[in-house]
């Protein structure tokens, strides 16, 4: 089963912002950092485990690990006790982490991002056949309700002139996903035509 990417990408970018907040924390000194980025890694790890992203986790359960270390005096790549300035090894290490984590949530974003545009890319022509074997009508100025795309949706994974790139994109996309594109580009369609 695909993954619902659209929500994937909600809980993905939800983490960033907070990896933003974390970060202006950091900029400004301000003295609640350690429990800020302790916050935010154990969120983001939660929403890894929730979303099934095994390797995702594992990353961001070894950046807190190193940060923990770095809060307990002990550098985190040499695993020597720091003698002195342990404050600014927890304020580097942080950054680190930080700059890790976030990059991790970047390239998620990007990824998820870009397979929703290339299955939109894919999505068009068929609409554009839907609109016309009269499957949908310019007419209509108000969103097509979720059961009308499903019928829709089923009736394009019929039509024999594009049953196959259907099915391509139905083995490529989830369900919620396919549908949400398919309303976008339908909406755009008949806005156009209007």
């Amino acid at each position: 089963m695909q993954p619902f990417l659209h929500g994937r990408l909600q809980s993905l970018e939800r983490l960033l912002a907070r990896a933003s907040e974390v970060l202006a924390k950091y900029n400004r000194l301000d003295l609640d950092l350690a429990p800020a980025l302790t916050g935010f890694l154990d969120d983001a790890i939660a929403t890894q485990r929730a979303l099934q992203r095994g390797p995702a986790e594992n990353e961001l359960l070894a950046l807190k690990a190193q940060f923990v270390a770095a809060e307990h005096g002990v550098h985190p790549v040499t695993l020597e006790r720091a003698t002195g300035h342990r404050r600014e090894l927890v304020r580097g290490v942080a950054l680190r982490v930080l700059q890790q984590s976030a990059e991790q949530l970047r390239n998620d974003i990007a990824r998820d991002r870009q397979r929703l545009d290339e299955a939109s890319v894919q999505l068009r022509p068929i609409v554009l056949l839907a609109f016309r074997q009269g499957l949908i009508t310019s007419r209509t100025r108000r969103p097509m309700s979720n059961a009308r795309l499903e019928t829709l949706w089923r009736d394009l994974l019929r039509e024999p002139d594009v049953a196959l790139a259907a099915r391509q994109l139905a083995m490529q996309l989830s369900l919620h996903d396919i549908l949400l594109l398919l309303a976008d580009l339908v909406d755009a369609s008949q806005q156009i035509s209007a």
